[in-house]
């Protein structure tokens, strides 16, 4: 299916124009330097992309250099090229050479023009291109095992240390370990070997501390969001998973390198660092997470390669692997990543859907504003974000344009939880026309908006006269017994009631439901629901469903006594029915509810589609204010209980009379985590969405398309409205299955169905038809009518048989 995640070889890391990035990010260093970054896998004897990500990940074999000298040289030959006018050497025309800038010994000029030229920008940057030149070269100690330093116990509690000007005088003076540095074997090997003059002990110094803040950038980072989410390693056992991470910090990665949480939280009951990405850089860490927890005053680290919810699903689900207490990202980068809906996205949505603390880092302000716009927009609950007081203090190049601002590691963080809360304001309802739209009608109370409502129910069921037709509009009084119809005179109510005695009781019913209904906007409704203790091919009705919930009466009974529902009722203007019958109407107005994830999943089952064996995406076409006024995103969460460890549905809901809220949000591109129901919407017609998202692959193509009450039957504009989609659902043979609001409804939408020549492939009464009765507009004393009362489904164009004319004798 198009929605399914496709496997991701290459990773998902924050700059696209660094070295270290994905392979469209790796070519992007030619948007800048044309040929740069051939001119990398020349010099690091390559052939392609595929062997310099072999050489990353550890698994290259023959690739080596001779010595340290022509190691150094090969890497310094990546970084030559004019930054002006970014020829490369080969480009340069006879004569021409290229000159490293005299002052930072960083970037190059093919000519003094190109240098001159480049000053006003360079000059900003100058001075700190230097130290990134000096930082790239002694960064080669932390594989040489010099670094990092090793560091003293603290002697502040973690509360008090709030930045590296608390952390570093807990150090003490660490001239006596940078000066064993300095005087060592590897540092002498280094500058001996490097293409330029090693830089005086001050600058070395202050080089190794840099590079040292970059390694304790990430635990003091883990260490403060544990402290901002309140987890206490005293307590308990802590597990944090590091998702996205690459061979930034796995190239090299000791089982110690987190160990300074040890010194930070001394005593803790055991800390768990698990490193997850689809870079992970074999090695020491490259070992399975714990499934009970180690040692107690111990960091655990170990690493799985591989992207995030694909952990989730293969190792945590699976109870192989702890969940998580915090996740933490380092420079996640989904702000920029074109691969966001099959990378990111679904590792976002989890950490959302199962409310997971997790704190991410950024390089600079800018991206903090483009990441807290996408995580708004996936409604997360941002606890805050700002200055990480850990930023690494190492510079860091973009390396096809180096007269950008340098970035620092880990300088800024977003801290975020859950779904975003929403908030419970009276409903505003609104009303787009086709060439007209009406602001937003909101009301000052409850009491306002019942008053409102039961307006428009005011005019007299036998002659269908209105309050101002009336001369007295007093005198239209209510029907004692259903409390929903009006009667302008007695005279009226008596030739009214030979046909009202039918159906005042079912009246009754509607006007009750009516207030109750409003229990869904205060999220009182619907009721929660058990885990189905049967399989969904063995739940044919309501009653095998209801036989799964047991005794409703402790779900239904706070409910009816609750504060809302007396509020209810003494805004509305009528007496309170007793318990039962509130019960009843509760268990009603539910049923409405749950009559449309259990409709789709009779849909599903009718055309053998099974959520066990892969991700299924869902169109709901046609949708109206009924569905999606105060839709929340947990409407279907049925579907979870009914398919048990499904592979993951998407629900999609498309109609141009659609409600905004928190549903409104773009359709999946690729498929989510398993086991969870996602909702998103779009505002339109059927037809235009899938011109507009469908063909350009920003939306999955559905595996079933359902809708409910269509109503294209009584459709005076077929050829404008219905008609597309109609045509769109058969010529693409679409899985298609709608549903009706009686039998009548469904008869005529069978007739327009098969004038259209669709393939029919069942109809009749649904198992799962809401219990709820609705009252037909304007003619209260018809039989009610209930929604999801009637389907049929459809697929593709019907066959014909053609016969020969027979021969003449």
């Amino acid at each position: 299916m198009a929605s399914q995640v496709p496997a991701v070889p290459q990773s998902y890391t924050p700059r696209t124009d660094s070295v270290f990035s994905i392979l469209s990010g790796f070519h992007s260093l030619d948007t800048d330097v044309p040929g740069l970054s051939q001119v990398i896998l020349n010099k690091l004897n390559m052939k392609d992309y595929k062997e310099y990500r072999a050489a990353i990940e550890g698994k290259a074999t023959g690739i080596s250099f001779r010595n340290y000298k022509e190691l150094f040289e090969k890497m310094e030959e990546t970084f030559k090229f004019c930054t002006s006018c970014n020829k490369l050497p080969e480009h340069l025309t006879e004569g021409q050479t290229l000159k490293r800038c005299v002052k930072c010994l960083n970037v190059y000029y093919c000519t003094k023009d190109c240098q001159k030229k480049d000053w006003p920008q360079h000059k900003k940057v100058c001075k700190t291109l230097r130290l990134v030149a000096i930082d790239r070269l002694v960064e080669w100690l932390m594989f040489t095992g010099d670094l990092p330093l090793p560091t003293e116990k603290w002697s502040k509690s973690t509360a008090e240390v709030r930045n590296w000007d608390d952390w570093l005088p807990m150090q003490g003076d660490l001239t006596s370990h940078l000066g064993t540095i300095l005087s060592g074997t590897n540092m002498t090997t280094l500058w001996k070997n490097v293409s330029r003059p090693r830089p005086d002990d001050s600058d070395l110094k202050e080089s190794l501390w840099r590079i040292q803040s970059e390694f304790l950038s990430r635990v003091l980072t883990v260490g403060m969001a544990m402290q901002q989410f309140s987890l206490n390693p005293y307590a308990k056992p802590v597990t944090i998973h590091i998702a996205g991470a690459s061979h930034n910090e796995t190239m090299g990665a000791r089982i110690t390198d987190y160990d300074e949480l040890n010194k930070m939280f001394p005593g803790h009951q055991g800390i768990e660092i698990v490193m997850v990405g689809p870079e992970v850089v074999d090695g020491p860490v490259m070992r399975p997470p714990l499934t009970a927890f180690g040692p107690r005053q111990r960091v655990y680290i170990s690493a799985y390669k591989g992207l995030y919810h694909q952990f989730w699903e293969d190792v945590v689900e699976k109870e192989k692997a702890a969940k998580p207490d915090l996740v933490v990202g380092f420079h996640p980068g989904f702000h920029a990543n074109q691969g966001l809906a099959s990378g990111w996205l679904p590792t976002l949505l989890l950490l959302r859907d199962y409310n997971i603390p997790s704190f991410f880092t950024l390089y600079w302000e800018m991206e903090l504003k483009h990441s807290l716009q996408i995580l708004l927009e996936l409604e997360m609950h941002i606890k805050d974000s700002g200055p990480n007081p850990f930023t690494s203090q190492k510079p860091e190049q973009v390396q096809a344009s180096p007269n950008k601002t340098p970035v620092h590691c880990n300088s800024y963080y977003i801290r975020f939880q859950g779904l975003l809360p929403q908030e419970e304001p009276l409903p505003s309802f609104e009303r787009a026309d086709v060439e007209t739209k009406v602001k937003p009608m909101a009301f000052q109370s409850q009491k306002e908006m019942f008053e409102k409502i039961e307006d428009s129910f005011k005019f007299c069921a036998s002659c269908q006269k209105w309050p101002k037709q009336l001369s007295n509009p007093q005198s239209l009084k209510r029907c004692a017994r259903c409390l929903h119809v009006y009667y302008c005179c007695k005279e009226c109510q008596k030739e009214d009631w030979s046909k009202h005695k039918k159906f005042c009781s079912q009246l009754r019913m509607a006007a009750i439901d009516r207030v109750v209904e409003w229990l869904l906007f205060k999220g009182d409704l619907p009721f929660a629901t058990e885990k189905w203790s049967k399989p969904q091919s063995e739940v044919k009705g309501w009653d095998d469903w209801l036989a799964m919930q047991g005794d409703l009466t402790s779900r239904l009974s706070p409910v009816s006594s609750g504060a809302n529902m007396k509020d209810l009722w003494v805004n509305t203007g009528r007496p309170q029915p007793d318990d039962d019958d509130l019960k009843q109407s509760l268990w009603r107005v539910c049923s409405e509810f749950f009559s449309r994830p259990l409709t789709i999943a009779w849909g599903m089952r009718m055309f053998g589609l099974n959520p066990f064996s892969r991700p299924l995406t869902i169109h709901l076409v046609g949708v109206g204010q009924s569905e999606t006024l105060a839709a929340r995103l947990t409407d279907y969460d049925e579907l979870n209980k009914m398919f048990p460890g499904h592979q993951g549905i998407e629900i999609v809901m498309v109609g141009p009379e659609l409600v905004g809220g928190p549903i409104v949000r773009p359709p999946l591109r690729a498929f989510g985590p398993r086991q969870r129901v996602y909702i998103s919407a779009y505002k339109g017609l059927y037809h235009e969405f899938w011109e507009e998202l469908v063909e350009k692959e920003e939306a999955a193509k559905p595996d079933l398309v359902v809708g409910f009450h269509p109503g294209f039957d009584a459709s005076q504009a077929l050829d404008g409205g219905w008609l597309p989609t109609l045509l769109l659902l058969r010529d693409y043979e679409i899985p298609t299955m709608f549903t009706a609001l009686n039998e009548t409804e469904m008869t005529y939408s069978l007739q327009i169905l098969l004038e259209l020549e669709m393939d029919m492939k069942g109809s009749g009464a649904n198992p799962f038809a809401s219990l709820k009765p609705e009252v037909e507009g304007p003619c209260p004393n018809k039989p009610p009518l209930f929604c999801n009362s009637h389907y049929f489904c459809f697929q593709g164009l019907s066959e014909t048989v053609e016969f020969e004319e027979p021969e003449e004798a």
